[in-house]
């Protein structure tokens, strides 16, 4: 059984901000980006994966104005718009039979072995996502990091037949259609403690890092080494 595994990423093509479409929020958002999850998917120890980073219809041109003055990304990191990246995603899963699609936000981190283990799992038949329930939580403004546990986190995958995604079949989730209706998905779950959701100025809504198994200096840094390079 083949397949590709790709990263999806909701760059700026949802939501009701009208900053959302300036340049000075895409200048922003992108310097988040590379300061943090661009170094995640530089580490990934497997770099046969396509990252796409989904941008609104009217800021594509303004965003390639911004990439052309920063040193260029890997060709496998992309931005592009939605009809943009279903093309790059589909050139890329050419003659694959599956196509597992991570999502992860443009400021968090998944493990260095995370694609890897996406080659390696063995779902089950009838399995429509997979889900990362342990990571941790790392306040980067005030250096506080612990882990953290969600029964059906941002953290996930869908798994796609090729055929099925290149014929326009997204995966609908049940109820309110939130993240947190992915565990009623047919699912399995990932062991590894697989994320990093991160907390820095830019943040919309501010988590607090729990005081209870904190990590100190030392275990954050060993951590970061295991999510960045």
């Amino acid at each position: 059984m083949s397949r590709k595994v790709v990263i999806e990423i909701n760059f700026n093509n949802y939501g009701m901000d009208p900053q959302r479409l300036t340049r000075e929020w895409l200048g922003r958002r992108v310097g988040i980006f590379r300061r943090f999850t661009l170094h995640c998917l530089k580490a990934q120890t497997n770099q046969d994966f396509l990252a796409v980073l989904k941008l609104s219809k009217e800021s594509g041109e303004l965003m390639q104005e911004i990439l052309a003055e920063q040193e260029p990304l890997p060709s496998n990191i992309r931005f592009g718009t939605n009809i943009e990246s279903v093309r790059a995603i589909l050139a890329f899963a050419e003659g694959a039979e599956d196509i597992y699609i991570a999502r992860l936000d443009s400021d968090d981190l998944y493990h260095k072995t995370f694609v890897q283990q996406l080659y390696d799992v063995q779902p089950q038949p009838g399995t429509m996502a997979l889900i990362n329930q342990n990571g941790y939580l790392w306040d980067s403004v005030n250096h506080e990091m612990a882990p953290a546990f969600h029964r059906s986190p941002q953290f996930y995958v869908y798994l796609y037949k090729t055929a099925e995604y290149a014929a326009g079949y997204r995966v609908k989730l049940p109820g309110r259609g939130t993240h947190g209706n992915v565990i009623e998905l047919p699912h399995e779950l990932l062991a590894p403690r697989n994320y990093v959701n991160i907390v820095h100025s830019s943040n919309t809504s501010i988590k607090k890092v729990p005081p209870k198994d904190r990590l100190n200096r030392e275990e954050m840094a060993a951590v970061l080494r295991e999510f960045m390079i």
